[in-house]
């Protein structure tokens, strides 16, 4: 997996943010995702609480978006673990996948980053994706996939509101997520140019070792057992809402070319 994340050759990539235009797409694709997945849900007789997790994390940012959503829905722990595992699945999947496709339709770069950014689950599933097709993809997938993150709060409190409103409880999640904070801050501080080499060549070291944790912990977070006693209808569920995703991050990103 290349370290070149922070390299000083992609600092055009880390600092300029998505265009208009694809920030539309990664808008779209969260709405439809999210609005699609809880119907299918009903569809195939998935618990309401076990869809909204489903939906959050598939649109947003997988097991993190889970943790936020979980306090604000109706919904048993096994539910919240079982969302957590299918993230880890078909985010998995499609971290694979992806650029294998991608090198058989001959995709850019950048048009893979923008993919990945916008359809890959979790964000370190987004920089595995994007990795090898080289640093300038890993950047661009990057900013889109946080142009997804961003969106948690809104959604989050949209979903609270309603629970809230129909007489439930609930809790309120953050504004803003606090990784991505940390994120826009040590883009500010790389902006600037006043790191030193020495540091930003620790910092490549420290990504490859943070991101190779990060994988393994999402590995062991899969729980078989909850798998199975969910049934086959949480599965599909995952392969659809996967798919959905995918097929309109894909759409309209092609559209943009």
């Amino acid at each position: 997996m290349p370290s070149a994340v922070v390299s000083p050759s992609t600092s055009r990539p880390e600092t300029e943010g998505p265009s208009s235009a694809t920030v539309g797409v990664v808008v779209v694709a969260v709405v439809v995702t999210f609005a699609g997945t809880v119907v299918l849900g009903r569809v195939l007789g998935v618990s309401r609480g076990l869809s909204v997790l489903v939906a959050t994390g598939f649109s947003i940012c997988g097991a993190s978006a889970i943790a936020a959503v979980e306090g604000v829905v109706d919904r048993e722990d096994e539910e919240v673990a079982t969302g957590v595992a299918l993230v880890t699945v078909f985010g998995s999947l499609s971290m694979v996948l992806l650029p294998l496709l991608g090198g058989v339709w001959g995709v850019g770069p950048e048009l893979l980053g923008r993919i990945a950014g916008g359809s890959v689950h979790e964000v370190a599933q987004v920089v595995a994706a994007a990795s090898p097709a080289g640093a300038a993809a890993v950047s661009v997938a990057v900013v889109v996939k946080l142009g997804r993150v961003v969106l948690l709060a809104p959604l989050v409190a949209g979903i609270g509101l309603v629970r809230r409103r129909s007489g439930g409880g609930g809790r309120r999640a953050p504004l803003l997520p606090l990784f991505v904070v940390g994120f826009l801050a040590a883009m500010a501080v790389r902006g600037t140019g006043l790191v030193p080499e020495p540091v930003l060549g620790a910092a490549r070291e420290a990504t490859t070792v943070l991101l190779a944790a990060a994988l393994f912990a999402l590995g062991t977070s899969v729980r078989v057992g909850g798998l199975r006693r969910t049934g086959p209808r949480a599965l599909v569920l995952g392969a659809c809402s996967t798919a959905l995703i995918t097929s309109v991050t894909v759409a309209g990103m092609l559209a943009l070319t």
